[in-house]
């Protein structure tokens, strides 16, 4: 077939021009075959966890205000027993706080760092429960607040205090301010007698939970 030439010369036939198409490579096929057939599997949701996963030394406050909540009552509750109000309500309320913030996040144990905090923030809801009551006396019932406060400076004498001392006691509280500033440093004793009970309490019910054997 001649280049140009749109009939043959010999049998005067018009001249078609057809093209070739190269078959498929087997490789080539087999790869197209086996991207349409093979279908990847579906990925599935994954679920959430009911407890998500947490280093113990990391305090999950949605889940320990709660507790230390009904901590700090206890430590109230327990001011009944004798000398309780000197330091053994708060660790009872501070460990009580940590007992409950395990429960909430399913036997997660914290470290005593931890438990320390837990135990503060229950001494913290402790001292704002009969904080608001004694300011609320003071305001409302000044001078049931003034006898009660003169009635403890008296017995001061019993435990060695010298008169002059609680003669200069009696003499503030008779004045506003001076009951004023009376309350206040009572308050804030009982602060730190209650922060630093309970955070002894939690720290050392978590150091006693992490060394007991799980059964």
């Amino acid at each position: 077939m001649e280049q140009g030439v749109p009939f043959c010369k010999q049998c005067g036939a018009p001249q078609i021009r057809v093209l070739e198409v190269e078959p498929e490579t087997p490789a080539a096929a087999r790869d197209t075959e086996s991207s349409t057939d093979v279908l990847a599997p579906p990925s599935l949701p994954t679920l959430p966890s009911a407890f998500p996963r947490v280093q113990s030394g990391t305090v999950q406050w949605s889940r320990a205000l709660p507790g230390a909540a009904l901590g700090g009552v206890f430590s109230l509750l327990a001011m009944v027993i004798p000398f309780a109000l000197l330091g053994p309500a708060y660790l009872l309320g501070g460990g009580l706080a940590v007992m409950l913030y395990r429960r909430a996040t399913g036997g997660l144990v914290p470290t005593p760092g931890s438990g320390a905090r837990i135990g503060a923030a229950s001494g913290g809801f402790g001292f704002l429960y009969v904080g608001v009551l004694i300011v609320a006396c003071a305001v409302y019932r000044t001078e049931e607040t003034r006898n009660f406060l003169l009635g403890g400076a008296a017995q001061l004498a019993s435990w060695g205090y010298p008169p002059e001392a609680i003669a200069q006691t009696k003499q503030m509280v008779m004045t506003p301010d001076g009951l004023a500033a009376a309350v206040c440093s009572i308050l804030f004793t009982m602060l730190l007698i209650m922060v630093a009970g309970s955070s002894i309490g939690g720290a050392f019910y978590a150091a006693w939970s992490r060394r007991r054997p799980r059964l």
